[in-house]
């Protein structure tokens, strides 16, 4: 991989009705201390503002695809994915970005005897103004641990969702044209994308420790009428279930779906048939149990409001491990 196009990496950023937002990914991504690099932006429908903005950027190194219905943002990836000039293709969600030296680090551990399903991601920091940083996921993937547990299982007591998002993802562009995002999901785009290629038996993955992009959660901080969309995550886990361990499979349902229920009217059946599917795949832990209760007990409306008052009493801190 020494040729010139061998090593360029294509940026695909893709966006909508967010002009501002954009402009800064963009400028991180072409500020990047590794210079053999294009980004393609792919605006997800009709947004003349957007185009024109970026039009009036008049970067030689930037390219923009406008696609005149919206074909949703995994679709709208997969488009700028095959578009892409560059052998190296890396996602940035248009309301990130990246840290001056992220593509330089990632290319730098590529692996010494080439494969065309590559896979290279990294740890990256939440941040909420007025609140600390928070370096996410909490840990890499231990030596020979399941994907599916790596990501929905906890065994130390700690957040149960891991695994590294969208804009942390930078991998062959052979890879994501065999491996490429499904079309159409309504939620969990990027943990459906990186489950599918981990258990494709021909993707070599690493994850880089240090974090390397920014991920600003503020104008995506979880709302009721998001939070509660626990239906859309049972489509999702029983679409995906094959690709699933047992462990893992019961933690989504509960650290997930019941997580997620904000239903008042069915609450208790709720719970009950999301218990009852945990019990047809294996033994439920007490803690699974403890786990399921507290999120019986505190909806997320609720914790949201609490969350909210602890956020004002409270000072600032460091940066955190989610």
């Amino acid at each position: 991989m020494d040729s010139k196009m061998d090593s360029l990496v294509s940026a695909v950023i893709p966006t909508r009705n967010r002009p501002a937002l954009v402009c800064r990914a963009i400028r991180s991504a072409l500020a990047q201390t590794y210079s053999n690099l294009e980004v393609v932006v792919v605006i997800d429908g009709p947004d003349p503002v957007t185009a024109e903005t970026l039009e009036s950027l008049a970067e030689p190194r930037l390219r923009v695809i406008a696609l005149t219905e919206n074909a949703g943002g995994s679709e709208a990836r997969n488009i700028g994915a095959r578009a892409a000039r560059g052998s190296w293709v890396a996602f940035l969600d248009d309301d990130d970005e990246w840290m001056l030296d992220k593509i330089e680090k990632q290319m730098a551990s590529r692996p010494k005897d080439p494969t065309p399903y590559c896979l290279i991601t990294s740890r990256g920091v939440r941040r909420n103004p007025g609140e600390p940083d928070v370096i996410a996921p909490r840990r890499l993937p231990r030596a020979g641990e399941d994907v599916s547990e790596y990501m929905f299982y906890s065994d130390d007591r700690q957040r149960h969702t891991c695994g590294p998002q969208t804009s942390g993802y930078l991998a062959t562009k052979d890879l994501f044209l065999a491996v490429p995002f499904e079309p159409g999901l309504k939620c969990h785009q990027d943990w459906d994308w990186y489950l599918r290629a981990i258990r494709d038996h021909r993707t070599v993955a690493t994850m880089l420790e240090e974090p390397l992009y920014i991920l600003y959660v503020e104008s995506t901080r979880p709302r009721v009428s998001t939070v509660a969309s626990w239906k859309r995550s049972l489509d999702w886990v029983e679409l995906r279930k094959d690709l699933f361990s047992e462990r893992a499979y019961i933690s989504f349902l509960i650290n997930e779906c019941m997580y997620r229920c904000e239903d008042s009217a069915h609450r208790t059946r709720i719970f009950l048939q999301l218990l009852g599917r945990c019990r047809r795949v294996g033994a439920l832990r007490f803690s699974d149990l403890l786990a399921a209760l507290k999120w019986f007990l505190f909806r997320p409306s609720l914790r949201l409001r609490l969350t909210q008052r602890k956020r004002q009493s409270q000072p600032q801190a460091s940066v955190l491990h989610a």
